[in-house]
């Protein structure tokens, strides 16, 4: 009680209170180097990188990448509390790539710092969101946010200082209230307080109001369930007198399915008469043309032989003419040889015996 009213005392005389309560702020430092360059020396498929020694020569083996100091903004917006206020983060983040993280990464050597800023944005943004988690308790309205814009700006510099990351931030964060917009915090500190302490009755009175509202609504709920079950009832009456019409008119159907069935025999059984009488007619009528191919076929034949038959004996005809020929021409020879008196008659006899 003591501490309060000192506190209240000392706002009522116009001192800062967090002047008195904060430790000094705890000091990161970087360690940038304006001038620092890579030297990727490539013979053949030999390459290597290496910083940039003070007394250098550049050959024509030689590329120069120079990692500059990239300075990189953050800019983000949060309500609280229902929209009773609004936190303004202000983060200005300023990095350098070392060597050891360019030997990790030297496909990206010539956007080394577009590269890391799309690798690590999302990373940044969970730790800034895992701080900004912690406001939701109020404790920053008496305590300040000096601690929380700290922490933020140290872990930043831990995420990238843990990837060979040289890095240093800077977080400022400012609180505005909608309904009291000349409140300032870290200054009005107590009333700050007062207006939590406010602002947590009205909760609670809002909490209060809405179990109220909620115990109305479950009795018009319940009102309504009650009547629900009454035209459940009336409801249920008149699904069991459908129901007996449903059956009534079920049985009908399927009397009528019975009568529909019998039908359907008897008109399948002359269906299967009928296809049976078809199928003997294409039988029978199949078996006369087959009877009158196979006639015709026997009459081909026998057409084909006697033209055989006929072919030979004309050949035959035609053989002996042939032969009787030859045997005329010979006989007209020898005719002809004695008629010369060319032969004796051991000639003609040899001629006799070489023509038989």
């Amino acid at each position: 009680m003591n501490s309060a009213d000192n506190e209240l005392e000392a706002w009522l005389a116009g001192e800062d209170l967090f002047e008195q309560n904060l430790p000094d702020p705890e000091q990161w430092v970087a360690g940038f180097d304006a001038d620092r360059q890579v030297v990727v020396l490539k013979i053949g498929p030999f390459q290597r990188l290496f910083l940039r020694p003070g007394k250098f020569t550049k050959r024509f083996f030689h590329q120069l990448y120079p990692l500059t100091i990239e300075t990189w903004p953050y800019r983000r917006q949060v309500n609280l509390f229902d929209d009773f206020c609004t936190v303004n983060i202000a983060l200005d983040l300023r990095f350098q790539a070392t060597l050891n993280y360019v030997q990790k990464n030297p496909e990206v050597l010539d956007s080394i710092n577009r590269h890391i800023q799309g690798l690590y944005a999302a990373v940044i943004e969970d730790k800034i969101n895992q701080e900004l988690h912690k406001l939701a308790d109020g404790g920053w309205v008496q305590k300040g946010l000096a601690e929380h814009e700290k922490r933020i700006a140290i872990t930043v510099c831990e995420v990238l200082t843990q990837q060979h990351i040289q890095a240093e931030a800077v977080c400022h964060m400012t609180v505005v209230f909608a309904d009291f917009p000349e409140v300032r915090l870290g200054k009005d500190s107590v009333y700050l307080h007062v207006l939590k302490k406010t602002f947590e009755l009205n909760e609670e009175k809002n909490r209060e109001h809405q179990r109220q509202q909620r115990y109305n609504e479950q009795q018009a709920l319940q009102a309504k369930q009650q009547e629900l079950e009454h035209l459940k009832q009336l409801a249920e009456m008149q699904r069991r007198i459908q129901l007996a019409e449903a059956e009534a008119q079920i049985q009908l159907l399927q009397d009528k399915e019975q009568q529909l069935a019998r039908q359907l025999e008897v008109e399948r059984r002359l269906h299967a008469a009928r296809m049976e009488h078809e199928q003997q007619l294409k039988e029978t009528s199949l078996e006369i043309e087959l009877r009158s191919l196979q006639e015709l076929d026997a009459k081909q034949r026998l057409a084909e032989a006697r033209q055989l038959t006929e072919r030979l004996a004309h050949q035959a005809v035609l053989a002996d003419k042939q032969t009787l020929a030859e045997i005329q021409r010979r006989d007209s020879a020898r005719r002809h040889w004695r008629a010369a008196g060319n032969l004796d008659s051991d000639g003609e006899d040899g001629i006799e015996n070489t023509d038989v």
